[in-house]
């Protein structure tokens, strides 16, 4: 970990705007530490006052020089009267009026903060993230490598968890990765970093402080259009990955199935041939890809894949259901031999995958047979995966029920979009709640009934769960969407008298209450 920077250097190598002063005295200036949150400033640090989606950096320079911050950078064209310094305080600090000031500090907390596994791969893409860096983990370690996952999951090793808590983000804040990358290379000797890159860190530039060795593209459907203002730029964003944070002699993973209805890929794939960087693509039968699985045989115990690699072909039992988990699988594949894992190996190391945690994870089977999955879907293009997917797992004559549920403060558009596809694609449909937030659950289920004609409103989740599971008959199989791994469901905090509690500038404040899908799921069964 670096100790010190002298401003000057600091500037000099990051600096894209105005220092005031701007002196060869405060080029002397020693900066000890950089962050983004008051709360963290000791003496001699420099603050980033970055601009949030909820909060405002600005409003926190005074109580940063209050504790020590020797210079604030500041976005660009900032008034000094915004920084709420006092006169001695203005007369004393360094302020950096800065151009792009998510990516100078993301670019500060990598010097601050130095070290990193020797092989990074990132993953993004609007689903498939999360499978997809867990397998490619479990590839590396087969190939005898010290991997390890982060995202949406935490920090995980292969079979077991390395923090308890959910990340809460996919992506980690710039200052909070770059201390565990350092960490996990000189205190736990990881060689192999497999991470997934959402959307909102590319457009904030959290990861502007990383450089990738090699990067997969899933696929790129609706989502985080409450964010994202169209499809375009959201797709711009996950762009990002490739075209600024991806070395150039680094490999990129691209999925591009279905090129005639699907271009995101192949825009990608294209504009990396362009750059002259290797591209592995991956897709199926007919897409003219590297990397196709050409046969799917699903069984209860996941299924057999038949798979060509560069137009030779490998048979291989995958001990994970699905055939958007076999889309995952190739896309670690490809990033596997992209990283110099043998072929060979690789392909041997698919049949050792362990299961990821809600990822059609099969949380119980009951006495007859009938088979319940928990997965994370909680897009239509994801929860149309899931129905295609487990379909041909569904026995004769017996029926596929999917329960899902829609967030609540989050893009309300998918939600009669998920409720037609789920009743297009399953047999029975049960709508109920997912993480309602400030909304009001029946609101929001009554927004994804609005796509249906005939599926059930079941109420809360734990009352829909047990009418789902009691209607389960031989050979029929339930999948329980939304939440996937959550042990939690976030719900509107309330007074004693049930009424909503807002915080101090008057907005609704939220709890997380314990909630686990599978869990419950497994009570259920086990009273029955």
């Amino acid at each position: 970990m670096v100790t010190g920077m002298r401003l000057g250097d600091l500037w000099a190598k990051h600096g894209d705007g105005t220092l005031r002063p701007d002196s060869a005295e405060t080029k002397e200036l020693f900066i000890f530490g950089v962050t983004d949150d008051s709360r963290d400033v000791r003496f001699g640090y420099l603050f980033c006052a970055l601009p949030g989606v909820t909060e405002d950096g600005l409003r926190y320079c005074s109580q940063a020089a209050a504790k020590g911050a020797q210079a604030i950078a500041v976005p660009e064209g900032t008034r000094d009267e915004a920084l709420g310094l006092n006169e001695y305080e203005r007369g004393k600090i360094v302020v950096m009026r800065v151009r792009n000031i998510r990516g100078m500090y993301a670019r500060l907390a990598s010097d601050f903060h130095s070290g990193r596994p020797g092989t990074i791969a990132a993953v993004t893409g609007t689903n498939g993230k999360t499978s997809t860096v867990c397998f490619l983990r479990d590839l590396w370690c087969e190939d005898g490598r010290s991997a390890v996952s982060l995202g949406t999951l935490g920090l995980q090793a292969r079979g077991k968890r390395l923090s308890n808590l959910e990340a809460g983000l996919t992506t980690y804040d710039a200052k909070t990765l770059h201390t565990m990358l350092g960490e996990l290379e000189r205190v736990h000797g990881v060689t192999h970093l497999a991470m997934e890159a959402s959307s909102h860190a590319l457009d904030q530039q959290r990861l502007a402080g990383v450089i990738f060795d090699a990067a997969g593209f899933t696929n790129l459907t609706q989502d985080h259009l409450d964010y994202h203002p169209s499809m375009e730029a959201y797709f711009q964003a996950k762009a990002k990955l490739f075209d600024e944070r991806l070395r150039a002699d680094g490999v990129a993973v691209v999925n591009v199935r279905d090129a005639s209805r699907d271009t995101w890929g192949t825009r990608i794939a294209s504009a990396m041939r362009a750059r002259g960087t290797r591209v592995i693509s991956y897709g199926e039968a007919g897409d003219n890809a590297d990397l196709v699985v050409s046969q799917r045989i699903p069984h209860a115990q996941g299924q057999t894949l038949k798979v060509s690699v560069f137009g030779a072909f490998y048979e291989v039992e995958a001990p994970v259901a699905g055939s958007f988990q076999a889309e995952n699988i190739l896309c670690a594949l490809g990033l596997a031999m992209g990283t110099n894992v043998p072929v060979e190996r690789a392909i041997a190391g698919i049949s050792r995958l362990a299961p990821v945690p809600g990822r059609l994870e099969l949380a119980a089977v009951l006495a007859n047979g009938a088979a319940v999955y928990v997965d994370y879907a909680h897009t239509p293009d994801a929860l149309d995966n899931v129905l295609r997917g487990l379909r041909p797992h569904v026995g004769a004559k017996a029926k596929l029920h999917a329960l899902f549920g829609c967030g609540g403060d989050r893009d309300a558009k998918k939600r009669p979009i998920m409720g037609r596809i789920a009743e297009e694609l399953a047999d029975r449909v049960w709508v109920t709640d997912d993480n309602p937030r400030t909304e009001d659950p029946d609101s929001i289920r009554k927004e994804v009934l609005s796509g249906t004609t005939r599926a059930a409103n079941a109420g809360p989740r734990r009352e829909a769960l047990q009418l789902a599971v009691s209607a389960l008959r031989s050979g029929d199989v339930l999948v329980v969407a939304g939440k996937g791994h959550e042990d939690y469901q976030i719900v509107l905090e309330r007074d004693p008298f049930g009424q909503p509690v807002p915080d101090s500038r008057g907005r609704l404040i939220t709890k997380k209450i314990p909630f686990s899908d599978a869990a419950i799921i497994r009570e259920i069964i086990a009273s029955i």
